[in-house]
């Protein structure tokens, strides 16, 4: 879910980047198919200006701090001071929907008027992500298309070397730009052999 959530913006190192989630109406479109919102659940969306545009404001934040961190433990570097804080502040607000069921398991209650509560999950899940990419249950790594993609991905294959976010997509393209780069050499001798 927060690997999800850090890539909801396409192209992330394009001059123009697509934002998925760029209103609080495609936010919650994406909290119901991302599993932050459960099909049971509903959220009232804020109606004032200046509530959207703080709940915006928090879900940008948020976001950036889950990419930094998911990042920096995907190169196995120190997690960034400032992200942790963002994280951390996040954390707090999610452990106080978490509540002890009568069967013994910790639950997230979801509260209609909290339109933050799926960011709360996704503070919690980014918890058990780093902790499964350190206990060596997966990998975090950043497609190989890193100039025009920027996502990050789950690597779960058994031999542990999947490169890109998606092969029919970002695998596709990254293989026929090699080829491309390997035939250009061989088109520009048979247009020089044919000039001469």
């Amino acid at each position: 879910m927060c690997i999800d959530f850090a890539n909801s913006i396409h192209n992330r190192f394009a001059a123009d980047v697509e934002d998925y989630i760029a209103t609080p109406e495609r936010y919650v479109e994406w909290a119901r198919r991302s599993g932050a919102m459960a099909t049971n659940e509903a959220m009232d969306t804020p109606l004032g200006a200046g509530e959207r545009e703080r709940l915006m404001a928090d879900i940008r934040s948020l976001r950036d701090a889950v990419y930094r961190l998911l990042l920096a433990s995907a190169d196995c570097a120190p997690l960034p001071a400032d992200a942790l804080l963002v994280e951390n502040a996040w954390l707090k607000l999610a452990r106080q929907n978490q509540v002890l069921s009568e069967t013994g398991v910790l639950t997230f209650h979801a509260e209609r008027d909290d339109a933050r509560f799926p960011l709360k999950r996704i503070a919690l899940d980014l918890i058990d992500t780093i902790a499964d990419a350190r206990a060596g249950k997966l990998k975090l790594r950043l497609c190989a298309n890193h100039h025009s993609c920027g996502w990050l991905f789950a690597d779960t294959s058994k031999n542990g070397m999947r490169r890109w976010c998606a092969m029919e997509t970002c695998g596709t393209i990254s293989k026929m730009a090699t080829r491309r780069n390997k035939s250009a050499p061989h088109r520009s001798d048979a247009l020089r052999r044919t000039q001469q």
